[in-house]
């Protein structure tokens, strides 16, 4: 969580005036997937699906 809050306030620090997107938690598919959505602040919603094995990476998908 340490690791995720940092990034966060490095992209805010590079980007001012561009906030990050609020996302919801991830929620696992019972496919050993999971998935969560993402708002940025201009209203546009992005979809990401990941595998849950350790040290994968996400990827966006279509919003459904």
């Amino acid at each position: 969580m340490a690791i995720r809050r940092a990034v966060a306030a490095f992209v805010l620090m590079v980007a001012p005036g561009v906030a990050a997107p609020s996302c919801t938690p991830w929620m696992d598919q019972g496919d050993g997937t999971s998935w969560r959505s993402c708002v940025n602040d201009d209203g546009m919603t992005h979809c990401y699906r990941i595998s849950n094995k350790p040290g994968s990476t996400e990827y966006e998908v279509a919003c459904k």
